[in-house]
């Protein structure tokens, strides 16, 4: 259970959010119990699908707060949100968010001048290697078949481009662009389709 959510409060008191629904609220059958007179019997209630947190105000009276906003609809908590509800303040806690961030870079793509940035650092593609790119990010998260990447990235070849070399090509951009291009996060294969640009 280590790497479960969780709230703390002022006093520093632990509540584990391990359940697909936790409520919060004045009531003492609520998960999260506050004894607080602005706070609503069944207040909010905080959905975990075992990857994050959501947080959703029960149409309370005097609202639910992160970090100072108060939610309207749902809102997909951060690790280290803090969540007030009337005078009670919760600060929230997600064990595996630095894990799954270390596993999944930041990508960052400027069309307007063509730059592409990769955890806050500049990558710096070839032509071939943009034109694979362009393809797959204007089909993030569809597949683009081998046929669709050879049109695109060798219009010039009247003869059939063979397989090594779109494979050699995506491994390359994998190079550039994946933390460990072994283990790719970013650029998916898709077995018997293509490959697909992760739209995470």
């Amino acid at each position: 259970m280590d790497d479960v959510p969780y709230l703390v409060d002022q006093g520093g008191r632990k509540f584990l959010l391990g359940d697909p629904i936790t409520s919060l609220g004045r009531s003492p059958n609520c998960g999260v119990f506050m004894p607080e007179r602005r706070a609503s019997r069944r207040h909010a209630e905080i959905h975990w699908d075992g990857e994050c947190c959501t947080l959703t105000d029960l149409a309370s009276a005097n609202g639910t707060f992160v970090n100072g906003r108060r939610v309207t609809g749902t809102h997909k908590l951060a690790d280290g949100d803090e969540i007030a509800i009337a005078s009670a303040v919760f600060a929230f806690h997600d064990p595996a968010s630095t894990l799954r961030n270390l596993k999944f870079p930041l990508l960052v793509v400027d069309t307007t001048c063509g730059e592409i940035w990769v955890n806050r650092k500049p990558v710096s593609l070839s032509p071939k290697e943009q034109t694979l790119f362009d393809l797959l990010y204007q089909n993030a998260g569809r597949p683009c078949s081998k046929q669709q990447i050879a049109q695109a990235v060798w219009p010039e070849y009247q003869a059939e481009v063979y397989d090594y070399q779109i494979e050699s090509l995506v491994k390359r951009l994998r190079e550039k662009l994946e933390p460990d291009p072994a283990n790719p996060v970013l650029i998916l294969t898709i077995h018997g389709r293509g490959y697909k640009l992760s739209d995470k």
